[in-house]
């Protein structure tokens, strides 16, 4: 009694998984992105929170680099921006992948009402 579903509405349920997984992965990407700039921000306002002349490092692979507090803060000031960019970017996106979503969603269902209206039709049985 399995009903094989017509071609157009398997094309489009495939459509909208490819939609579901493209907007699963940019949503990942973008909470990535939304974690780090979390984290420049923290390591900015404890930057703020010492003076000037004191010591600040580095991380570099397996290696501390002593380095002074200003281009720390402008490397990180940089990252912040290119994060920020990045994630107006992925909302942007993802704004219009959740309307394409929905309107494929419209759209299948608009064509499962017209396969179960096209379908036969027998009276209800009392």
């Amino acid at each position: 009694m399995a009903e094989r579903l017509p071609p157009d509405l398997q094309t489009q349920l495939v459509k909208l998984q490819q939609l579901q997984s493209q907007l699963d992965r940019l949503t990942y990407e973008r909470s990535v992105i939304e974690s780090e700039l979390r984290e420049v921000n923290k390591v900015l306002e404890e930057l703020s929170m010492i003076s000037t002349d004191s010591s600040v490092y580095k991380i570099v692979g397996n290696v501390l680099l002593k380095k002074d507090k200003s281009s720390i803060e402008k490397e990180l000031n940089d990252r912040k921006e290119i994060l920020e960019l990045r994630s107006r970017t992925y909302q942007k996106q993802e704004s219009l992948l959740r309307k394409q979503y929905e309107d494929l969603q419209k759209k299948i269902n608009e064509l499962i009402q017209k396969y179960n209206l096209q379908g036969p039709s027998s009276p209800p049985k009392a």
